[in-house]
């Protein structure tokens, strides 16, 4: 599905093709994401049960953010090229998805390199789509 994007830079006016990450309609749930990249499921019982969920959360994070990412990693040697990440707000009744953003050139804690998104609309479907697995790298 290609969809036109227009926008202003210096008052020109430019119409970009975007396509749509065909991942979106593949991955809908972690298994998805174990079978699209191969990835083994970890047994995570040898962890402490104090920091056993965020390690689980955080593994399965990282295998969905490779799926939905179909391998593509993002190239650090590159500043021009974005990196997207959802970015939540979080409250003592509620956790959702606040925003997904990139950052040229500020470095900011708690913003693996394995976690960045090829695009804005990937990172977005990541945060609502695997909401708990967020919530558990997050709160975990």
């Amino acid at each position: 599905m290609n969809s036109e994007i227009c926008y202003h830079f210096n008052n020109q006016l430019k119409i970009t093709n975007m396509k749509k990450n065909q991942n979106l309609d593949k991955i809908k749930t972690v298994e998805d994401a174990f079978q699209a990249t191969g990835r083994p499921q970890v047994d995570f019982s040898n962890v402490p049960e104090d920091l056993k969920e965020f390690f689980e959360s955080t593994y399965n994070a990282v295998v969905v953010t490779e799926a939905l990412n179909d391998s593509k990693k993002p190239d650090w040697d590159n500043w021009s090229e974005r990196k997207w990440r959802p970015w939540f707000n979080m409250s003592a009744s509620a956790f959702g998805l606040g925003d997904a953003g990139y950052v040229r050139t500020c470095s900011t804690a708690g913003s693996g390199s394995r976690l960045q998104n090829i695009d804005e609309e990937t990172a977005e479907y990541s945060a609502t789509q695997f909401v708990d697995v967020w919530k558990g790298v997050q709160l975990g």
